[in-house]
């Protein structure tokens, strides 16, 4: 009877774990569930970039698009600058480039006519259809994401990509947008977020003048 309970007894203990065969499984598990982990986390790192892309290419896209279909349209071009609801032309023997771009679709100079301008208070780029004389027609943010105004949205342009000193009626605009913030998801532009840059340039001329 002592042999057999020393037998069984030995093959318990051969059954069991070692100390060091307990700390190598302890181990291998916490190494496996942190790599699922992690991989989750960037999985879902990747999926927030994508939605950040997604959203601000829509936004730009948009942006231009309408744009680019109003200047194109153009019969004539101003740029210049909008305060206190008055549109003020730059003036000739100057750069010709300003915050705020009016754009006459017919030859006719008074209206209709498409404003579109910078408004200080959103950060973002609005247009106005005047349908007549002091008669606005539709109010609407063009771009949803914030601009910054540390350079000219609008300039008029040679075909050089040179900034005209005197107006010309049907002159290439040079469009530049800077985005500081975007709405959808929110994010800050700024050097060390997931985007420090987002910027859009472009020269649009009316079909007229190609």
């Amino acid at each position: 009877m002592t042999l057999l309970s020393h037998r069984s007894a030995g093959r318990r203990n051969q059954d069991a774990f070692t100390l060091i065969e307990a700390l190598i499984v302890t181990a291998t598990m916490v190494i496996v569930i942190g790599s699922v982990i992690l991989c989750n986390l960037f999985g879902l790192s990747m999926a927030v970039r994508q939605q950040i892309w997604m959203g601000a290419s829509d936004d730009a896209c948009r942006t231009v698009s309408t744009l680019m279909q109003d200047i194109r349209g153009a019969s004539t071009l101003q740029v210049g600058s909008y305060t206190s609801n008055v549109f003020s032309p730059t003036p000739d023997n100057t750069n010709q480039t300003g915050n705020a771009l009016l754009i006459f679709p017919t030859s006719n100079t008074v209206a209709p006519f498409t404003l579109y301008y910078f408004n200080s208070v959103s950060n973002t780029l609005v247009r106005t259809n005047f349908i007549s004389a002091g008669v606005a027609g539709d109010f609407k943010q063009v771009s949803a994401n914030q601009l910054t105004n540390d350079h000219p949205l609008f300039s008029e342009v040679s075909c050089t990509n040179t900034v005209l000193t005197n107006s010309r009626p049907m002159a290439t605009i040079s469009i530049y947008l800077s985005f500081t913030k975007l709405q959808d998801p929110q994010v800050v532009i700024e050097t060390g977020s997931l985007v420090d840059l987002y910027q859009i340039v472009l020269c649009v001329s009316p079909r007229t003048d190609l």
